[in-house]
């Protein structure tokens, strides 16, 4: 049988049917092609390496620097500089986290100077034969050492403004730099968070005299970055003081988990400005009034002001009014408060709230744009609104003082309102912000760097403390010992209490502890809910946080001088032994509040005499059934210290053994150099 075509008929709607189906199948092809076509690259970025070419930048490389553009994800390259160290006559090169071996480089400079990397030329400069480690790097015929040092998993900020700004940022301290960009890269290449920079500039007090430089970074529009909410400004803290770059890390997370209020939340990134590599920073939330941070309303917004350039140049302020506090700004109200306040346009009449405050040393208060000085003598700095109005002023002056003179009476009792000092604060955020101090031993516990707040009395009428802030001069940081301490106490030692001393007689964490109720309510919230989070923190985390940071911290070493390893080995062992000076302070710390909060134990003072030497510290604190801490040695010139002996016995004193809590003074004995002969303090002719 014989089979011929078939006719078959097609119908219009069913041929348009068909033409579509081919069309969508069509389609489907090519987009499946042009997506195989880009995953590879975008997935894969190390498979484009070889072939980029040096990115464009806001700053340019001076005449004769060495220069590394590297790949990011999403075909992005990013250049830096090499490193040169005048002290150790060689070139570093500091390389992001999301470098790995193996990766394509482009080597190069401005004016084209041969190099040569282990002997060889790259071609074009491309190369990728770096590793981490020596290699030799040839510069137009003169020989010199690169180590190359690469960074674990912290994320990248590269900052990018023109050449002078960057120069300008550092040479004039808290002059605003303005313009220019920032990009947040992960420890893959790829970019988290970009934007414009509106302004960059120099922060901080003690902490802006170092080398290595803290900044406060202002966005021209709010960004979040590694999702910690969206916010104009962040602080990129240098942790230059502390080897372990941990201190501030660790305790403003201890806030958080104890459920302190705006705690700052934080975390590392490698830094590089214009392509230099800074160093390791802690990016950090600021602390100020706002929707992701202390989420109370800003006075600010309702405080109409422009000051004069008189009143912008604080510094110049400060010294007119330490001249003539009257010239300054300064008044003295009928209540015997002292502030400075101004004649603003205020566009609202609640002058309940909100206001951020600090704690401020006497010697820095008329630095401020806005403060009060209570009766007792306590320096207040409200810094939002940072120049508020005289009214403003007085009203959160008066409320202060109010609380002052219901802590510092005998009962705690105002003696003209008759209310406890509870009944004007959140009891719960001062205890938990006096203990935060306490554990960790901060340096400026009674002094600077305490913020508290208030939000207007419809939301809350009392005053609140914190957030935390500001903790790399704590926790047993041994760049505070043994010279640098408050009223011959050591600074760095795990015992004894600290925060609740009389440092000055305004002392406000001193003068609430003297209160019963308040020593109760500590302790119980010790033990309840900051002994857990201290035994995780020794046991696991200090560990896992060291081991994060650990190559970040080497290379931060090297760039700043922090570290003094020569090599790999001895680096490691340095940075080891500075987390392990940092983890036993915790531990000893944590036995000793322990032991005096939880168990109740006895703690004694015993005091020294070192004679007519220098003493650097004037007692020495322990618990009863505990071995005591060998005081710090004396200098008396023309002796050497032999140790201590029992000032009733006059025998050497044996640290090893417990101290039965029987009555005990320590006492210095020396020997002469000159002959030999031995004195004892106290006997001096």
């Amino acid at each position: 049988m014989w089979h011929g075509f078939r006719n078959i008929t097609v119908l219009p709607g069913e041929y348009r049917q068909q033409m579509r189906q081919k069309k969508i199948r069509l389609a489907v092809l090519v987009c499946s092609l042009f997506l195989l076509g880009i995953s590879v690259p975008v997935y894969g970025k190390r498979a484009v390496g070889s072939g980029f070419l040096p990115g464009r930048t806001l700053w340019e490389p001076e005449e004769g620097e060495i220069c590394v553009t590297l790949p990011m994800a999403y075909f992005r390259r990013q250049t830096i500089r090499l490193w040169w160290s005048e002290k150790e006559s060689k070139y570093y090169l500091f390389l992001p986290s999301f470098w790995q071996e193996g990766d394509c480089l482009w080597l190069w400079t401005k004016a084209g100077t041969p190099l040569k990397l282990d002997g060889d030329t790259p071609a074009f400069g491309r190369t990728d034969a770096l590793c981490e480690g020596l290699h030799s790097l040839e510069i137009a015929g003169e020989c010199y050492t690169l180590e190359v040092m690469a960074s674990g998993e912290i994320p990248a900020l590269f900052v990018e403004m023109e050449n002078g700004k960057g120069k300008a940022l550092k040479e004039e301290p808290y002059e605003r730099q303005y313009g220019g960009t920032v990009m947040l890269a992960d420890s893959e290449g790829r970019v988290e968070t970009e934007g414009v920079l509106d302004n960059l500039r120099v922060r901080g007090n003690t902490s802006a005299d170092w080398v290595k430089k803290p900044y406060q970074m202002t966005m021209r529009q709010a960004a979040d970055f590694l999702h910690m909410g969206s916010a104009v400004k962040w602080n990129l803290l240098s942790n230059w003081s502390d080897k372990t770059l941990m201190r501030n890390k660790i305790t403003y997370d201890m806030a958080a988990r104890a459920d302190m209020a705006y705690a700052p939340e934080s975390a590392f990134v490698d830094l590089y400005l214009n392509g230099s590599y800074e160093g390791c920073y802690q990016l950090c939330e600021k602390v100020e009034i706002g929707k992701n941070r202390v989420d109370i309303r800003n006075l600010e917004d309702y405080t109409l002001y422009e000051p004069d350039q008189e009143e912008r140049n604080l510094d110049a302020l400060a010294e007119i009014t330490k001249e003539d506090p009257q010239k300054g700004g300064v008044e003295t109200m009928e209540n015997g408060i002292c502030l400075r306040g101004y004649d603003t346009r205020m566009a609202a009449d609640d002058l309940t709230g909100g206001y951020l405050l600090e704690i401020e040393r006497p010697s820095r208060i008329y630095a401020s744009a806005s403060f009060f000085i209570t009766r007792g003598g306590q320096p207040v700095t409200v810094k939002r609104p940072k120049y508020a109005d005289r009214a403003q002023v007085t009203y959160i002056a008066g409320l202060w003082q109010t609380f002052e003179d219901a802590l510092f009476s005998a009962d705690g009792v105002n003696p003209g309102t008759g209310l406890h000092y509870s009944s004007y604060i959140d009891e719960e955020s001062f205890v938990k912000k006096y203990l935060v101090e306490e554990i960790v031993r901060n340096y400026d516990a009674s002094s600077t760097s305490q913020y508290f707040y208030k939000d207007t009395d419809a939301a809350d009428s009392r005053i609140y403390a914190g957030p935390v802030w500001d903790y790399d001069m704590s926790l047993g940081n041994p760049i505070m010992s043994p010279l640098t301490n408050q009223h011959y106490i050591s600074s760095v030692s795990p015992y004894g209490l600290f925060a609740a001393l009389p440092m000055d007689e305004f002392s406000i964490w001193y003068r609430m502890y003297e209160h019963e109720d308040f020593r109760e309510k500590a302790a119980a919230t010790y033990t309840e809910t900051f002994l857990p989070i201290l035994r995780e923190l020794e046991t696991e985390e200090i560990d896992d946080l060291a081991s994060y940071l650990e190559d970040a911290a080497l290379a931060d070493g090297v760039r700043w001088g922090r570290n003094k390893g020569w090599d790999r080995q001895s680096r490691e062992r340095e940075y080891e032994e500075s987390v392990e000076i940092l983890r036993t302070f915790i531990g000893t710390r944590e036995d000793y509040l322990t032991g005096l909060w939880r168990d109740g134990r006895q703690s004694v003072k015993v005091y020294l005499d070192g004679g007519d030497a220098d003493l650097y510290i004037s007692y020495v604190e322990g618990l009863i059934g505990d071995v005591l801490e060998e005081p710090l040695a004396p200098e008396k010139e023309g002796y050497t210290f032999i140790g201590w002996l029992n000032g009733y016995t006059k025998e050497p004193y044996d640290f090893s053994k417990p101290y039965d809590g029987s009555d005990l003074y320590f006492v210095a004995q020396y020997r002469k150099d000159a002959d030999g002969s031995l004195l004892t303090a106290g006997e001096e002719q």
